[in-house]
């Protein structure tokens, strides 16, 4: 929310199924899409940890693939395209066919991407051979990283955080009201 309301680089990673708060998370994605009868198909679920308690908050659902280059990290990680994935579960069930998932790799991947000061950011000052995905957006920079190590993401996404706020980041104002 600190992003969306004040500017700064939005990171996300793919945690390992080792970490503390991975089952809490996983049951409570279970839950809201058991709520909604959301059975099959695509879906995008965002939670947020409070800096103040630490805990995870429900923030937003919908039927769809997460934008913010998350389906590139997905990929990245565990292999497989979102969007693929989701038109093989559509056509598999209009047939009335059943759907297998594909193997899914065990990696790990993190995405960074902010606002940026130049038109076409140039990000060939970024090299390390676990960048898998380089945004190309006007006036954003973004990178996607992937490592079958997840220390080996967590160091890159915050040695890059700090040169992307020095190379890159800008930050608009809040607009006073929603655009017309």
């Amino acid at each position: 929310i600190d992003v969306a309301h004040e500017g700064g680089v939005f990171i996300s990673r793919t945690l390992p199924e080792t970490a503390d708060e991975h089952p809490h998370l996983l049951a409570m994605n279970a839950d809201i899409l058991a709520a909604l009868g959301m059975e099959w198909g695509a879906n995008h679920t965002e939670f947020i940890r409070a800096d103040r308690d630490g805990r995870y908050y429900f923030l937003e659902t919908a039927a769809r693939v997460g934008g913010a280059n998350i389906a590139e990290m997905v990929e990245a990680s565990r292999g497989v395209n979102l969007w693929r994935e989701w038109a093989a579960i559509e056509v598999a069930l209009a047939r009335g066919e059943s759907y297998t998932l594909p193997p899914l790799r065990d990696d790990y991947a993190g995405v960074m991407i902010c606002l940026a000061r130049q038109e076409w950011p140039d990000l060939s000052g970024y090299q390390d051979a676990e960048i898998v995905y380089r945004l190309h957006k006007k006036q954003h920079a973004g990178l996607v990283v992937a490592s079958p190590n997840y220390e080996r993401v967590e160091q890159l996404l915050g040695d890059y955080n700090g040169r992307f706020n020095h190379d890159f980041l800008a930050i608009a104002p809040p607009l006073d009201k929603a655009p017309e």
